[in-house]
């Protein structure tokens, strides 16, 4: 596996230097690509985007054959002829309760890393697994502060929207006041909610990784629903999105195009402080247009990542595609810079999940309901800006 990724990583660096040749020789020969060289690098472009997706992929099932194997090792020492002793009881042993109706509802939350008495790590446990595939969708939570509580009644967050600084006092004086502009966000608890059928069979094969099948298409649905609302939500009966909630930081001359110098002039739209922990994200159509842009210096603004793990950079910032931002044309919001982390979300109770051997009982289908509430707000005004077409 890890030999595939290096070759698709090296794959991804050799088009990015043939892609690079081509800007350069438009450059050089003063003039634009023709219909064949855009073409060409038509193709590259999509081809980086297909490797990035592949090794997504490829990382995914990295996962879970790691997950089958803990599994099996899990299931082959529970059936050694070992002296009997209490155990904790594991997520997937939940799970297989409620297939047989022992157990009807349950809330996963998260729990510490430990270290069990052998000194080995516990296994994933099924909340991490969800959250995992969750935030895979939901691009916006991977750099946002989460805020978990225990009941859901509304909370107000105090929201900055100017910071105070000191003047200069003469000496003896009278020193001025300059307090910080804030207001209050109150952050609630939508609810969005998915539910899964499953065959009794599948359930009854001990065999069977239940607990990494249903994370994976929970977590899949969920980070949808909730994925699109952090990014581009109104705030109207539900999250109020990064997107809207932001600032206008640049506003383009072109409705149809983004210049190099409008991408610079959004990451200093920033303060300083901000840019330190700044992210950049946007769509893949948007990233497609930005890889091409250059500095004054001749330097691509945008870098790919040569590793697993490492996101491309934009101005030495990481950059994340979320497919839920608007494409260029007029007037959109397509593309945000800033510290993501003072976008706040605010979880209930982890997960819930329920089952129901009725609701599809003449096709012999266990339901599995799974219910996920949360709010999300930018709690910081200065922190992030936004750029919209003209």
């Amino acid at each position: 596996m890890a030999n595939i990724v290096d070759n698709l990583y090296e794959e991804r660096a050799g088009l990015w230097e043939q892609m690079k040749e081509l800007n350069d020789r438009e450059i050089k020969e003063e003039r634009s690509l023709d219909a064949s060289e855009k073409e060409q690098w038509d193709k590259m472009n999509d081809r980086m985007s297909e490797i990035d997706a592949r090794v997504q992929e490829l990382a995914s099932v990295e996962e879970a054959n790691k997950k089958s194997e803990e599994s099996r090792a899990i299931f082959e020492t529970e059936n050694a002829p070992v002296i009997e002793k209490e155990e904790a009881e594991t997520d997937a042993s939940i799970l297989r309760k409620m297939a047989t109706g022992e157990v009807r509802s349950h809330s996963f939350e998260k729990r510490d890393l430990t270290k069990g008495g052998d000194g080995g790590l516990v296994p994933q446990g099924f909340y991490d697994q969800i959250i995992a595939k969750l935030d895979e969708n939901a691009v916006v939570r991977q750099f946002a502060t989460v805020v978990s509580t225990a009941s859901g009644e509304d909370i107000k967050f105090p929201q900055i929207t100017a910071h105070s600084s000191a003047s200069l006092v003469a000496e003896g004086g009278a020193i001025g006041e300059s307090d910080p502009t804030s207001a209050s966000v109150t952050l609630g608890a939508f609810k969005y909610a998915y539910l899964v059928q499953v065959s009794s069979e599948l359930l009854a094969d001990e065999g069977v990784d239940i607990e990494g099948f249903l994370a994976q298409d929970i977590g899949r649905a969920l980070g949808n629903g909730a994925g699109t609302d952090f990014a581009v939500g109104n705030g109207s009966s539900k999250p109020n999105g990064i997107m809207n909630a932001t600032s206008t930081g640049v506003t383009c001359a072109s409705a149809t195009a983004i210049t190099s110098d409008e991408v610079i002039d959004l990451y200093h739209a920033v303060t300083s402080p901000y840019r330190v922990n700044g992210a950049w994200i946007m769509n893949d159509a948007t990233l497609k247009e930005v890889r091409q842009l250059k500095d004054s210096n001749n330097q691509y603004l945008w870098q790919p990542s040569l590793q697993l793990g490492n996101p491309d950079s934009l101005l030495g910032s990481p950059v994340a595609s979320d497919p839920n931002i608007e494409t260029i044309a007029t007037a959109k919001k397509v593309m945000a810079f800033g510290d993501m982390s003072k976008y706040f979300i605010r979880e209930v109770q982890g997960f819930q999940l329920d089952r129901s051997v009725d609701y599809a009982f003449a096709n012999d289908l266990v339901t599995f309901r799974a219910i996920y509430r949360a709010d999300g707000d930018l709690l910081d005004t200065n922190a992030v800006k936004r750029m919209v077409m003209g």
